[in-house]
């Protein structure tokens, strides 16, 4: 298995649907109340993408990716329309050194937060600044790393004012057929499971 690092067709109809799922382990007590675990470390998405109304082009486009991918066998780059924009997201302080940063989201509920890696940016659409200058790096496109160009600078703050990323999945099924909705439109509806490979 392998990653193809291509984005899926992003044009999804009105019949998107997706988000994070955890594993909670849920254990009923002899008293009435219960102990609950998570099972992982980080959430995986599901998404259900239905392709409606795809022209010769697009459906071309939805078609080679699922031959490419064999199916389930490999993975590829997927936009979830829920959540793909980071916004004013802190990266810590500058040291003056050129250590690579992981590029990150965080998601605040209350007083509490939760930290997620962003491995999949968008390169072109990253904004880094150091105490609200803007700030030369590099990004890896498969691993969210971000570089300086020159160095972190010292003591100042390293914001990513924006970017937008993409999520790791594979095909949920090794069969997708598609309908003919007219001569020259068919539909296809996908589901897709992120996975780390």
């Amino acid at each position: 298995m392998t990653f193809i690092n291509e984005r899926l067709l992003d044009s999804v109809g009105r019949g998107f649907s997706g988000g994070p799922m955890f594993n909670t382990r849920v254990t009923d007590l002899a008293n009435g109340d219960e102990n609950r675990n998570g099972e992982w470390a980080m959430p995986k998405h599901k998404f259900t993408a239905d392709y409606a109304l795809l022209d010769p082009r697009e459906q071309n486009e939805v078609l080679h990716a699922i031959w490419v991918t064999r199916g389930r066998l490999h993975s590829l780059r997927y936009k979830d329309w829920n959540d793909f924009r980071i916004r004013s997201q802190s990266l810590g302080t500058g040291d003056g050194g050129s250590v690579a940063r992981q590029l990150v989201k965080t998601y605040t509920f209350g007083p509490s937060t939760y930290t997620r890696d962003i491995t999949l940016p968008i390169d072109t659409t990253l904004a880094v600044t150091a105490n609200g200058t803007p700030l030369a790096v590099t990004v890896d496109d498969e691993t969210g790393l971000i570089t300086p160009v020159a160095t972190w600078p010292s003591g100042q703050a390293i914001v990513v004012t924006y970017c937008e990323f993409d999520v790791k999945v594979r095909f949920g099924a090794d069969w997708y057929p598609f309908s003919q909705e007219a001569d020259t439109l068919a539909r296809c509806t996908v589901d897709l499971l992120e996975t780390q490979r």
